[in-house]
């Protein structure tokens, strides 16, 4: 009724997400039924309406949920005139590290890639690996190559940087994955490296076993769906981090309270883009700002699209993040851009 509006971001990643642009429209049309007539600024009764459609059960519609979320947070932010990380509670920061994911490259390339950011000023690095395996098979010869391949890229970084190994899911079994990282161990004993989903996103005694037997830090990131799945995973003494993603758990209200889950438990938070626009990746820094232990977050999804229809937002150089003072997101659409972008 004050005129006030709100941005969110539906970022859509059917593979990944099994949440196609269909699905996004068809979600974010429940929604709007339910949601007809609920006070924005209560952001409890928008989610329990939002969840009386879809449950907490059903993965799916999470990204649809999400970006209602954002959207909502942005609202109650700009009614009060204070940037949304205010609204969650506080920053710590305003400024925020940076990482970049690398894969797809030979190991000449990635030397050279991870050269490239380090130079940018970014302080984490992600490879990922396990793409052959998954492709091929795990006989000996080509985990071991594997290992070998990690190993040199690994053995070039300085201690200093955050060395997150992501398998997305991709090792098999804990004893493919202890064996790979007691190789790597052997050649390049990195003291900064942590190993992220090596296993199935259910296999949370597979994880557990993998903390047990190697130093490595265990991070996990498409096991973390709902508050309730961090619960499991705490009890199954079954991470040391994790991934958080937003729009995978549907929105910045149950992110918070995953967070406080880990906070509670000694457990560190990861954040990540999808890729989002600006839109969804200022979000993640406003999130990330109010968290208590800052790790590199990886933000520069939206650096990937050509055009953009959005005005301000978060900032990134010299491998830092920046957020402004602006009232919610800081962001405005150009109606304009928007125009030419959808043309």
């Amino acid at each position: 009724d004050a005129g006030i509006e709100g941005l969110g971001d539906g970022a859509t990643l059917p593979h990944y997400l099994g949440h196609g642009i269909g699905s996004m429209l068809d979600w974010l049309g429940r929604f709007r039924q339910v949601l007809a007539g609920t006070d924005p600024l209560n952001i409890a009764a928008v989610h329990r309406r939002m969840e009386s459609v879809a449950s907490i059960g059903v993965p799916g519609c999470r990204p649809a949920q999400a970006a209602i979320d954002m959207a909502i947070h942005d609202i109650v932010a700009r009614a009060q005139g204070c940037p949304v990380y205010e609204l969650l509670g506080g920053a710590f920061r305003t400024e925020l590290e940076l990482q970049t994911q690398m894969h797809g490259f030979s190991v000449e390339q990635l030397l050279g890639v991870c050269r490239h950011y380090l130079d940018q000023g970014f302080t984490g690095l992600k490879l990922k690996i396990a793409g052959k395996l998954r492709r091929e098979g795990y006989a000996k010869a080509l985990v071991d190559e594997e290992a070998e391949k990690i190993a040199r890229v690994v053995a070039s970084l300085p201690e200093s940087v955050q060395i997150d190994v992501d398998a997305n899911q991709g090792l098999m079994n804990a004893k493919v994955a202890i064996g790979l990282f007691e190789h790597v161990r052997r050649i390049a004993p990195h003291p900064n490296m942590s190993i992220e989903q090596p296993l199935h996103h259910l296999d949370l005694e597979g994880h557990a076993l993998i903390r047990r037997m190697l130093p490595y830090p265990v991070i996990l990131d498409e096991a973390v769906t709902s508050p309730a799945a961090m619960l499991q995973i705490v009890r199954a003494e079954a991470a040391d981090r994790i991934v958080l993603k937003p729009n995978r758990v549907g929105g910045l209200w149950p992110a918070q309270k995953i967070i406080d889950i880990c906070e509670a438990h000694g457990i560190g938070v990861s954040l990540d883009t999808m890729p989002f626009t600006v839109l969804g990746d200022t979000m993640l820094c406003h999130l990330g700002a109010t968290i208590r232990t800052h790790y590199p977050l990886d933000a520069e999804g939206h650096t990937f699209f050509r055009e953009t229809p959005f005005v301000g937002g978060v900032t990134l150089q010299d491998g830092r993040a920046r957020l402004s003072a602006e009232p919610g997101f800081g962001i405005t659409v150009d109606e304009d851009r928007l125009l030419a972008t959808a043309a």
